[in-house]
């Protein structure tokens, strides 16, 4: 696939079209393919976290504590990890043949330190998604009752 092409690709995740076409050149270059076949574990639950992983192709399964999620080309998975340590919350299993691509978390602070417009978008967003976050907590609080 030619670098305009996979970066474009990039772009229509909600996440990484906040970057800088040039962060999103060195991800695609610095980033790691893999290829799973139907059935292949990419990671498990409670497994520590060591990035992200963007879907390039097929569909990946995440399964655990109650959630059933498929994933199509496009989506990141595990999208936290890619700025903090974290547990994986789910196991995630292809569904058929799969390609996806890791981003590890010091490939991400080193864009964060190399391109300081996308770090701004990136803050941007996610306080807003924590503001989010916050009244959508609020609003549940205000449904339970009062402790005793």
């Amino acid at each position: 696939m030619a670098l305009d092409q996979e970066i474009a690709r990039l772009k229509e995740n909600p996440l990484l079209s906040l970057f800088d076409d040039e962060a999103l050149r060195l991800i695609a270059f610095s980033s790691e393919t893999r290829l799973l076949r139907g059935g292949d574990v990419l990671f498990r639950a409670g497994d520590a976290s060591d990035g992200g992983f963007y879907v390039v192709s097929g569909t990946l399964n995440l399964e655990g504590d109650g959630m059933e999620e498929s994933h199509g080309p496009g989506a990141l998975i595990g999208e936290t990890a890619l700025f903090a340590q974290t547990e994986r919350p789910a196991t995630a299993i292809a569904h058929g043949p799969a390609t996806v691509r890791r981003i590890p978390r010091h490939l991400m602070r080193r864009i964060l330190e190399e391109y300081p417009a996308t770090a701004n978008r990136l803050r941007s967003h996610l306080d807003a998604k924590l503001a989010d976050a916050a009244v959508r907590l609020q609003r549940i609080d205000a449904l339970l009752p009062e402790p005793d």
